[in-house]
């Protein structure tokens, strides 16, 4: 039998001095309530009440086990408030995983401003391009892109996010503007690094799909900030997402490139482990998320 159920009883009974009384006030039957006094006495190999036809009174020992009973259910209650405060209140820590690019221009302000609105919490963001393992590595979200391979966990849709081709002004002034996908052959495309060899664009228009390869590129760079750095600087045409370029598109130092054309957008996923009994603060970051990123707020985009 649950060992606190059988304290919480046995304390009524000691109380209210019979079984009847303490079954009426847990709306149990009198043989249940003996039947869960005689496991406390087996388990503890002693006996905890004097039993009498008229009355029952506790031994010594079942006197100082009811003191101790007490003390106990008095914790559970303690701990138990609290568990149900931290269940209402954000309080505690989020350990959160995110792509480079998205992370820092997307998720880190959210951050932000989620920890100012909850100053209870805390929150750690370990930015990567690699597919994290959320138990083995400790974290309670992470967002992914692309299309889902763990069915089992609890997936929050995003807007997906696109990509698209920019270059510097100065750049296009010497080498011209590209018309279709097939002009980027004879434009310099800088390559992003994790790719392999064989890397290659596929750009979807109103025509249909175009794959242009980039054969050797000059310049391969393996992280988006970088990239547009050498953008900006003239060197070539990248393509990256808006969350990296938006700010360069706003300031004019870099610009659209066939703005028709662009990589087919890619699901955005926001993952949680399979728990019901989600803390306050995961949901409030999991709803503040959702809002910011999802469907119905700014489309979202991450760096490849």
């Amino acid at each position: 039998m649950d060992r606190l159920t059988s304290m919480t009883i046995f304390v009524s009974v000691v109380d209210l001095g019979s079984f009847t009384a303490a079954a009426r006030a847990h709306a149990l039957s009198a043989t249940m309530v003996a039947k869960h006094v005689n496991a406390l006495e087996a388990r503890l190999d002693t006996r905890l009440l004097h039993r009498t036809t008229r009355r029952l009174s506790p031994t010594e020992a079942g006197r100082r086990f009811a003191e101790s009973c007490r003390r106990v259910l008095a914790d559970v209650a303690v701990a138990e408030a609290v568990g149900a405060e931290v269940a209402r209140t954000p309080v505690g820590r989020l350990r959160i995983a995110a792509p480079v690019a998205f992370g820092s221009e997307r998720v880190a302000p959210l951050l932000a401003t989620y920890l100012d609105r909850f100053p209870d919490m805390q929150a750690e963001l370990v930015l990567g391009d690699r597919k994290v393992d959320l138990i083995e590595e400790g974290f309670d979200l992470a967002f992914r892109i692309g299309a889902l391979e763990d069915d089992w966990l609890v997936a929050h849709p995003l807007a997906p996010y696109r990509l698209m081709l920019a270059a510097a002004p100065s750049y296009l002034a010497r080498h011209g503007h590209p018309e279709t996908p097939a002009d980027l052959r004879e434009h310099r495309l800088i390559g992003f690094a994790q790719f392999g060899a064989d890397e290659c664009w596929t750009l979807i228009g109103r025509d249909g799909e175009h794959v242009v390869p980039l054969p050797s590129p000059r310049l391969r760079i393996n992280h988006a900030a970088a990239l547009r750095q050498a953008a900006i600087a003239g060197y070539g045409i990248i393509l990256q997402s808006s969350v990296t370029l938006d700010g360069d598109l706003a300031s004019g130092r870099l610009v659209p490139v066939l703005p028709d054309y662009a990589p087919e957008q890619r699901p955005l996923t926001l993952v949680r482990l399979p728990d019901r009994r989600m803390t306050a603060g995961l949901r409030a970051f999991v709803d503040m998320a959702v809002s910011a990123f999802g469907d119905g707020g700014r489309p979202a985009s991450a760096t490849v």
